[in-house]
């Protein structure tokens, strides 16, 4: 029997949120290498492990709610030192990680930091109230997310796993954020 298509819209939902939640922070947590979460676009990235482990078992609570998943992803980030403790972002500790990619991803990533700056600005102020009530900063998970996203709109094509799954996944990026998500280098 197939699916309907409601369950497929649910599975693939589904899909879609385990992908960002699990590629934000996209090391080998279980020390599997074939467990990388950054399906579709092969990047493999340096935020260290251990104090992801650390700030999982501080936050971590038996129903992983968003407000959890944002106190996690605050600690490991202001750990790692890409958010200060007054919730600022560290810009030269993203420069200093994008000076360390391959050159073919830098130009991609400081267009990402640009505009997830702006997008996340935004969305931050028009439900300020909203976070004003979290009890962690929803900033750290929300800017690592965009970069994630966008910078899987804009992988370079040596590095794309060409699927369905992952062209899926650039359209519902593309529909999210706009054309302009896609960086277009000056020529």
């Amino acid at each position: 029997m197939l699916p309907t298509g409601l369950e497929r819209t649910v599975l693939w939902v589904t899909v879609i949120v385990l992908v960002k939640v699990f590629a934000i922070v996209d090391f080998h947590i279980d020390d599997d290498p074939k467990s990388d979460a950054q399906v579709c676009c092969m990047v493999e990235h340096t935020f260290p492990q251990e104090p992801y482990r650390v700030c999982h078992e501080r936050h971590a609570t038996p129903q992983m709610d968003n407000e959890t998943v944002m106190c996690i992803h605050q600690c490991y980030y202001e750990a790692i030192g890409m958010f200060a403790a007054d919730g600022k972002v560290n810009t030269g500790a993203y420069i200093k990680y994008r000076d360390e990619l391959d050159p073919t991803l830098r130009d991609a990533f400081s267009y990402s930091m640009v505009l997830c700056a702006k997008i996340i600005a935004k969305r931050m102020n028009h439900n300020i109230a909203e976070v004003n009530r979290m009890r962690c900063s929803p900033l750290p998970y929300l800017f690592n997310r965009c970069l994630m996203e966008v910078g899987i709109g804009n992988c370079p094509p040596e590095r794309w796993m060409n699927s369905s799954l992952c062209d899926n996944l650039l359209e519902v990026i593309v529909k999210k954020y706009g054309a302009s998500v896609i960086y277009k280098p000056v020529v």
